[in-house]
């Protein structure tokens, strides 16, 4: 999997991949996007150690940077894919697929974007580098969940060609619109 994502239709941003030495600061900072939603039942926050398993093990973590004039990095925003150990949690469960299929699915997983970079593309940028590499690493479904009043997020899936699949109750409840776009 390639370090460094060419992003050049938003100048002042880089893509790469999240490295284990990254964990700290990434965490970081899912945790104070979480603490400034407005609305909390949008975003279903893991426990720190699923999620540093979904960046290292089970899946990879992208990050956008902003890059400043002097050459200084912020973390801008943060996106993570799960393809392995999905379990009973497989939304390719969904599509009703043979157990042979269910390996090929991968869960577009985490997407968020500080408050001071919303407007920029990010999430999709980060969706469409993340879709990059699962495609070359051989998988067919890519899937992923959005609460259906969470515009932004379902107008991202809907802008890179994910088909609603089904509305369905998640992570203790939740009302998720279920989306699926096939590679």
């Amino acid at each position: 999997m390639s370090d460094q994502f060419n992003i050049s239709s938003i100048p002042g941003f880089s893509i790469s991949q999240i490295e284990p030495s990254d964990l700290s600061t990434v965490l970081d900072c899912m945790n104070e996007i979480y603490r400034e939603l407005p609305e909390k039942s949008w975003f279903s926050m893991d426990e720190r150690e699923d999620l540093i398993r979904y960046m290292t093990v089970s899946g990879f973590g992208l990050k956008a940077e902003a890059v400043a004039a002097d050459g200084r990095k912020e973390l801008a925003a943060v996106f993570v894919a799960r393809t392995s150990d999905l379990g009973d949690e497989n939304l390719g469960s969904y599509l009703e697929p043979d157990d042979s299929q269910l390996s090929l699915v991968a869960h577009m997983e985490i997407a968020m974007v500080r408050s001071s970079y919303r407007g920029n593309g990010l999430q999709k940028k980060l969706m469409e580098a993340a879709e990059e590499q699962l495609r070359s690493a051989g998988f067919r479904w890519l899937m992923g969940t959005a609460h259906p009043d969470n515009v932004y997020s379902v107008h991202n899936f809907e802008q890179l060609g994910y088909k609603l699949v089904t509305k369905a109750l998640k992570y203790g409840g939740l009302p998720r619109y279920i989306f699926c776009k096939k590679i």
